[in-house]
C-alpha cells in the first residue's frame, strides 16, 4: 500500500525528497524493496523521534520528523492508505507559496476561529479525545486570538518554520493539564495538526471532495484517503489501486 502511495502521489508532485519513519518493523528486503522503488533521502528509526512531554504512540513520531525536516522545506506527510488518482495542482501550489494545508471534511471547508469550533461541539456527547479536546479549547491560553480546522492528518502539508517542536511539547503539555491522560489516547496527534496548519501564516483546506477521505461513499476525486477499514469495502480501494498500478506502468 505504501508503495502505490507514494509512488502514485510523487508521480503527480514531480519532486521532493522522500523521508521514510521506519518503526522497527522493516526487514532488510522491505529496505531493499523501497530503495528500489522509492529511492528515499533518509530512513528515520520511529525510536529516534521522542518527547518526554507529547504522547508515544507512533503517529506523533510523524509530527516530531515534520519538526525536523520543516526547519529547511516545506513538508507533506502521506499515509499509506492513500492514492493519488488524478491532477494535484491545489498542492502544487500549496508548496510554491508556502502555504500549508490539510485534507478536509466536507465541502467548502474553511479554516475557523478555535472559539466557533470549541461552540459548535459543546453538546455533543462524544467522548474520542479530538471531540473533548475541542470542547475544551477555551482553557487554552490565548485561544481567543488562535484558529482551528477540523482536517485529517492522513493528508497534510507544513510550510517551512511553520511550528517547531517546543511548539508541539507546550501545546500537549496544556491539553495534558486540561483533559488529563485522555490526551493520551489515540487521535490527539490529528487534533494537534490541526491547530498547526490552522494557525499558520498561511494554510488551506484542500477542496472537497476532489480530495477527500472514503468512508463508503464514492465520490469523484483526484485524491483519495482509505479510512480505516474502509479500504475493504465495496472493493474500491482494490479497483481504485488497479488503475494506479496500470498508470504506473505506462
Amino acid at each position: 500500500m505504501y508503495l502505490l502511495a507514494i509512488k502514485s502521489f510523487y508521480r503527480n508532485l514531480g519532486r521532493g525528497r522522500i523521508v521514510i519513519i521506519n518503526d522497527g518493523t522493516l526487514t532488510p528486503g522491505d529496505i531493499d524493496l523501497l530503495k528500489n522503488h522509492v529511492r528515499p533521502s533518509e530512513f528515520v528509526l520511529a525510536e529516534s523521534l521522542v518527547s518526554a512531554m507529547c504522547p508515544s504512540y507512533i503517529s506523533w513520531k510523524k509530527l516530531f520528523c515534520i519538526a525536523r525536516c520543516i526547519k529547511h522545506s516545506f513538508t507533506i506527510q502521506l499515509d499509506s492508505d492513500t492514492l493519488t488518482v488524478g491532477d494535484i495542482t491545489d498542492v502544487q501550489r500549496c508548496v510554491d507559496t508556502e502555504t500549508s494545508f490539510i485534507l478536509g471534511t466536507w465541502k467548502d471547508q474553511e479554516v475557523g476561529s478555535m472559539l466557533e469550533a470549541c461552540q459548535a461541539v459543546q453538546t455533543d456527547p462524544s467522548q474520542h479525545v479530538q471531540m473533548v479536546a475541542e470542547r475544551n479549547f477555551d482553557r487554552l491560553r490565548n485561544f481567543q486570538s488562535l484558529r482551528y480546522v477540523r482536517g485529517c492528518s492522513g493528508f497534510d502539508g507544513f510550510a517551512k518554520r511553520s511550528f517547531d517542536l517546543p511548539q508541539l511539547e507546550e501545546l500537549s503539555q496544556q491539553m495534558v493539564r486540561i483533559i488529563g491522560n485522555k490526551w493520551n489516547e489515540w487521535g490527539s496527534e490529528q487534533t494537534t495538526s490541526n491547530i498547526i496548519i490552522a494557525n499558520a501564516v498561511k494554510a488551506q483546506v484542500l477542496p472537497y471532495p476532489k480530495y477527500y477521505s472514503y468512508w463508503g461513499s464514492v465520490e469523484k476525486a483526484n485524491f483519495i484517503h482509505f479510512v480505516g477499514t474502509y479500504r475493504h469495502s465495496g472493493g474500491v480501494y482494490a479497483r481504485e489501486a488497479k488503475k494506479v498500478i496500470e498508470t504506473l506502468q505506462n
